[in-house]
């Protein structure tokens, strides 16, 4: 077995949960709060398909990481050239990496589905990433 077809470190396991937008808990035996379940068992699929990973597919999880984390430093790294294309009234400002950063941000999604279905797994439905554009914050549904 080579090196990128080991299992996975616990910083990798970690990477992979941050990126699919689900925390790293320790432990999910508090599932329940005040009576309702807490947006647990789609972390329990991904924590268990880190063991059912063949060597091989273990390696292309660790390209797909790899990439998103190059797209994540890009994004960080568009910060510093945002320069000010426009300035209206007090609240109107624009700036001229909007289009790189959107891009970005599409990349990110794409790879992120990437990991999501190598893994066999959903992104966090529960994850509040709507606000970045990166989906999540789905309502729970309610039966009488």
């Amino acid at each position: 077995m080579t090196m990128s077809e080991a299992n996975f470190t616990e910083s990798e396991e970690t990477a992979i949960l941050r990126f699919l937008r689900y925390p790293d808990w320790q432990s999910l035996a508090q599932s329940m709060q005040l009576g309702y379940p807490a947006a647990s068992q789609p972390l329990f699929l991904v924590r268990d398909s880190f063991k059912r990973m063949t060597g091989p597919a273990r390696a292309k999880i660790r390209e797909d990481l790899a990439e998103l984390e190059r797209i994540e430093a890009q994004l960080s790294e568009a910060r510093s050239r945002y320069k000010m294309r426009r300035v209206g009234g007090s609240d109107s400002v624009e700036f001229n990496s909007k289009e790189e950063r959107q891009l970005l941000i599409a990349d990110l999604k794409l790879w992120t589905q990437r990991l999501a279905d190598d893994l066999g797994v959903v992104v966090n439905p529960y994850s509040q990433g709507a606000y970045e554009g990166i989906g999540g914050g789905i309502n729970a549904k309610v039966s009488s």
